[in-house]
This record gives C-alpha cells, structure tokens and sequence, in this order.
C-alpha cells in the first residue's frame, strides 16, 4: 500500500504536535535548538500522534517475472501459467480458486502466487475491515510457509517484503517500526536473485525515500515510546534506485517517475523534477495507480511550479 498525500499527514501531524504541547503549558519547554522536548508528553498522547505520522511502505504490483523453475507435473506448470494470465488481468479470486487444491502440496511456486493474489484482493474496495485484515494475515502465513522452503527464489524474497510490511502494519505501530529492516533485508535479497527487475528497484527507493523522508519528530517519538532506533536513508540512494529502475525498463511504472520527480525536488532540482513530474502527467492512465500518480503530479506542478 503506497503513501497517500503524505505531506498533507506530515503537517497535519506537526499541528497535533504543536497543539499538544500549547495545552501543557506547565509541562512543555523547548531544548537548545528550539525544538520541542517530546520527553514532557505522556505516551497516550505520542502514540496519538505517532499512529497519524508513520509511513506506510508498500507495493501495488505490477507486470513481473513469473517464470517458474518449478519442474514437477506439467498440469500444476500449466495452471501457474494460468494462474499467471489471470492475474494480469486483475482476476485474482479466480487465480486463488484455481491454485487453492495445490496450496498443502508445500510448493513455494503456488504458495507465493495465492499469497500475491491475497495481497491485491485486499486492495479492493469492497474488501475492508476484518475481511482485508484476514487476507493480509492468511498471505502473511503462505509467504512464511514459502520462504521456509526455498527462500532463494526471487519473487518469494519480494512478496515477503511486502506481506511482512502490510502484515506488521495491522498487528500495530510497535511491530510496523520493528520491521523496517527486515522488509528491507527481503528487498534486498531479492535485488541479489533478479538484479534486473525494475520493480524491486522501485520498492527499495521508495523505502529509503520514505525513511529519508521522516521527521525528526517522529523519530523521536517512536525512540521515547519504543525504545526504537529507527532506520536511516537518503534522498540520494532513494534517487540512485529510481533511475536504476527506470534505465532497467523506461516508462515502466507511473509511480516510479512521480518519485523521480519528487526525490529531485527533495534535493532541490528543480528542473529535472518538473521535467519527471510532466512526464507523469502524460503517461497513458490504465490503472488506479496511474491515475493517483497523475493526481499527485497535477498538485506538485501547481504548488511547486505555478502550473495551472
């Protein structure tokens, strides 16, 4: 799940902030560089704010790799291929309905498909409250059950990155903010198995983009609450991977020329922003994520650039 007017939360949040510490008169003070003392709050009051702040790192999935090194009989190789086509054509009940018989045959190659195909179901409209939560949980265990077969297999290594995170970020804050780093290490151990995929590419800048990305307040909220160190990153390496994706298979993914777009104008270039934030604008909108991403372009382009 990607990141929703995220600067619309950023400030908001501040506000909270802002607002909780002007109610404390007797209890609030300023340090040495004028910026709040978070030790003075109680911790109902941050976990408040903290639960509005955090970012949420996910994936909407795109066209991927799914060739199979499965060699077992040629009627499972023919309903992965199956399982494959309807899914790229957004039938995903139909994929968990033809792979569900061969789900205890402990194959990493159907777990990780139903477990995908669990994923996007959740993302659906009409899949919310309990039933996305118990989606989410029941996808969770098959990329579990996936990894310990073969965690050597790139799409179960890229699935487990974004289960675990959506996985964590139902259990709660505390279990969201443990997991940072091992959605990465899954990331990244995916990058090592396809170097060539442009979609791994993009979900690792995109988490270094939203961590780089992370204020300070929430950083020290999240260490007085949880004890947490929280990972860092840069605009620079979110950047390094963006254009890595992009240089793998230009025009590949809206999204990933929308956070071009708003890397560059987090490291003040202006000029190649706005050329990024343009080219969204007129990428051909198949898909919800083509249309959010143009959405969000529009906006930037207005309040950055003056377009109208």
């Amino acid at each position: 799940m990607l990141v929703k007017k995220v600067k619309l939360l950023q400030l908001f949040t501040y506000e909270v902030l802002i607002n909780v510490f002007k109610n404390r008169n007797a209890n609030f003070f300023f340090s040495v560089n004028g910026r709040p003392n978070i030790t003075t709050i109680s911790k109902v009051e941050l976990k408040k704010i903290l639960c509005f702040t955090m970012p949420f790192f996910g994936y909407t999935a795109t066209q991927e790799n799914t060739q199979s090194n499965i060699d077992k009989k040629p009627n499972i190789k023919d309903k992965l291929a199956e399982a494959d086509r309807l899914f790229l054509e957004d039938k995903y009940e139909d994929v968990v309905n033809i792979l569900e018989e061969y789900k205890n045959l402990n194959d990493e190659q159907v777990l990780w498909r139903i477990g995908r195909a669990y994923y996007n179901m959740s993302r659906c409209e009409k899949n919310c409250g309990d039933k996305r939560k118990n989606l989410i949980m029941n996808a969770h265990e098959l990329i579990k059950k996936a990894l310990s077969i073969n965690p050597n297999i790139f799409e179960v290594q890229k699935w487990a990155a974004v289960l675990i995170d959506e996985y964590c970020s139902i259990i709660g804050i505390k279990e969201r903010i443990k997991s940072l780093e091992i959605v990465k290490s899954h990331m990244e151990r995916a990058l090592e198995l396809n170097p060539k995929d442009p979609t791994i590419r993009y979900m690792i800048g995109y988490w270094c983009y939203s961590v780089a990305d992370m204020p300070w307040y929430q950083r020290q909220i999240a260490s007085s609450i949880f004890g947490a160190t929280l990972p860092t990153a840069t605009y620079e390496e979110a950047l390094e991977h963006f254009k890595s994706a992009e240089t793998l298979q230009p025009l590949f993914y809206s999204k990933n020329l929308l956070m071009l777009g708003k890397t560059l104008l987090k490291m003040e270039s202006k000029f190649s922003a706005e050329y990024y934030l343009k080219m969204v604008t007129q990428y051909p909108a198949k898909t919800v994520d083509d249309l959010e991403a143009k959405k969000e372009a529009d906006k930037i382009l207005k309040s950055s650039f003056g377009y109208y």
